[in-house]
């Protein structure tokens, strides 16, 4: 099916129809331009309903577009941004069931007119456990990168500004002789207010803010992507930074034994920071609050290197071994955790030619090895 803002050949239009996929084009302005039969059979309401309404409205029965921090949005990542995206949502359809669904959105260039499209291709997964078992984990790893991305962006932002702001307000105290003159400067710290130090005070903490979201970015990269050179002492050292937060909370104690001079490797950098966090994560919530230790370890043996993460938390039942990295899995009912860090973990490290070991006894601890090849063809 067509309308006035795109018009397909008869042949095409029928084809797309002949699709097992739902297929929907969608304009700058949020509005969908084109849906074939698939996809309005999906939908459950008249053609009419689909063709000129808003996607959000349609898909999500949402009064305004979704959030982009929190959602992968066609229209700003593929429309504005140019890019290619593939990500799980879930659309409400037939009888107001929400549905898996998996969009690959790619854009679209109306020579003719000028305007720019978002084409959508949608594969329904079901919904319950068989959706479950279909999710694709590389494309739910993109959605944490977006979001990753988009909060350390509209954190950064800020930060940048306050930072300017302080060097402004230093330097106008510094040229208006604030600081300078010493009776000041000195009845000020008689009174507990020393403007230097409250200076750098400030500084310090918006320097580590901005650390903190220069990690966030690196997160969000693409994990496909094995061209980095990375130091894994380097991209540890960094990961422990945002797991301390964590671990300090429940005065847990991080222990670490890095070999030093470990040669560098080609990997993805933003792929071994998210396994070194899941894992990570999964042992500081496996130990016990206030005696609870994780040690990380890295070592080189042949061709590879070895990554170890060593907590002394309540283990893992034999039982449970052969599962912890199918999708879905955990045993943590008390957590927010989807399920998703360990298989995700698993598949990141095989698709760049690692492995991922596990060993454990229960009440005793787990010992997880990541081993990841050196490749020196750089």
């Amino acid at each position: 099916m067509s309308n006035e803002n795109i018009n397909l050949p008869l042949n095409t239009s029928d084809i797309l129809d002949a699709t097992g996929d739902g297929i929907i084009v969608i304009d700058e302005n949020y509005k969908i331009v084109y849906a074939n039969k698939r996809f309005l059979d999906d939908a459950g309401v008249p053609p009419s309903e689909v063709i000129g309404g808003y996607c959000y409205k349609v898909s999500h029965f949402r009064d305004e577009p979704c959030d982009p921090l929190l959602e992968s949005c066609s229209v700003e990542e593929v429309i504005k941004k140019g890019r290619t995206v593939k990500v799980i949502h879930g659309h409400y359809g037939r009888q107001n069931k929400e549905i898996a669904v998996e969009i690959n959105s790619s854009p679209f260039y109306d020579a003719l007119t000028g305007k720019k499209y978002a084409v959508e291709v949608l594969r329904c997964l079901g919904n319950g456990s068989n959706a479950h078992l279909k999710f694709n984990l590389s494309q739910r790893l993109s959605e944490v990168g977006l979001l990753a991305e988009g909060v350390a962006h509209e954190i950064n932002n800020p930060l940048n500004n306050i930072l300017a702001s302080i060097d402004m307000i230093k330097m106008c105290a510094e040229s208006s002789g604030l600081i300078q003159n010493t009776d000041i400067a000195d009845a000020m710290k008689e009174s507990g207010c020393d403007i230097k130090k409250y200076f750098e005070l400030m500084k310090q903490e918006i320097e580590r803010c901005k650390d903190i979201t220069k990690k966030l970015l690196i997160l969000s990269g693409p994990v496909s992507n094995s061209s980095n050179i990375v130091n894994v002492n380097n991209s540890l050292e960094e990961s422990l930074t945002l797991l301390s937060f964590t671990a300090n909370k429940k005065n847990i104690m991080i222990k670490k034994n890095l070999t030093s001079n470990i040669p560098l490797i080609r990997f993805s950098e933003a792929g071994l920071r998210q396994v070194l966090l899941n894992i990570g994560l999964n042992a500081i919530q496996a130990v016990q609050e206030n005696s609870g230790i994780v040690y990380f370890i890295t070592k080189k043996i042949k061709e590879f290197i070895y990554i170890i993460i060593i907590d002394n938390g309540h283990g893992i039942a034999p039982e449970d071994i052969k599962k912890i990295f199918d999708p879905f899995f955990s045993k943590n009912k008390n957590s927010a955790s989807t399920g998703l860090g360990l298989s995700i973990s698993m598949s990141i490290i095989k698709s760049l030619g690692g492995s991922i070991e596990v060993r454990s006894k229960t009440d005793y601890g787990t010992k997880f090895t990541i081993k990841v090849p050196i490749k020196r063809d750089f």
